[in-house]
């Protein structure tokens, strides 16, 4: 995260990606463990960190990528409003490059029929999580 998150858990986008390298290299593959590179949601992304992203899945397509996706009303309006050049929030995480088979999104329950058009081409997986999303009262996958 390097924007609208308390500031003692912000990197940069630099920091992110040099970080996020470090622990590929120590962790993927080792055993049982797969790494996924994680930008947290786009709100706490810049675009300076999706495109850092972006290039670690270029040179790591063997690792997944999770984040969350359309999870509540606001955080969809909030999102657009940091990406209005983007479709909708899927196109956020598409104009970036990061939907494919490997990429897990967390919640996806408000999504409109481009966007689960974007995500059967892409084969993006679309993950429930029952705990956040019946406390939260989001709504049901």
């Amino acid at each position: 995260m390097d924007r609208n998150a308390p500031e003692a858990l912000c990197d940069t986008a630099q920091s992110g990606y040099d970080d996020t390298k470090a622990l590929i290299e120590r962790w993927h593959g080792k055993g049982r463990a797969l790494y996924a590179i994680s930008p947290r949601f786009a709100i706490t992304s810049t675009p300076a960190q999706l495109e850092a992203s972006r290039v670690l899945v270029a040179e790591h397509p063997e690792c997944y990528v999770q984040t969350h996706l359309s999870e509540n009303a606001a955080e969809i309006s909030f999102s657009m409003e940091l990406y209005p050049d983007s479709p909708d929030y899927t196109g956020i995480y598409e104009d970036y490059g990061l939907l494919g088979p490997k990429t897990l999104l967390g919640h996806s329950i408000h999504l409109n029929h481009r966007e689960t058009q974007v995500l059967a081409e892409t084969q993006s997986v679309a993950v429930f999580c029952p705990t956040s999303n019946l406390f939260l009262g989001s709504g049901l996958f």
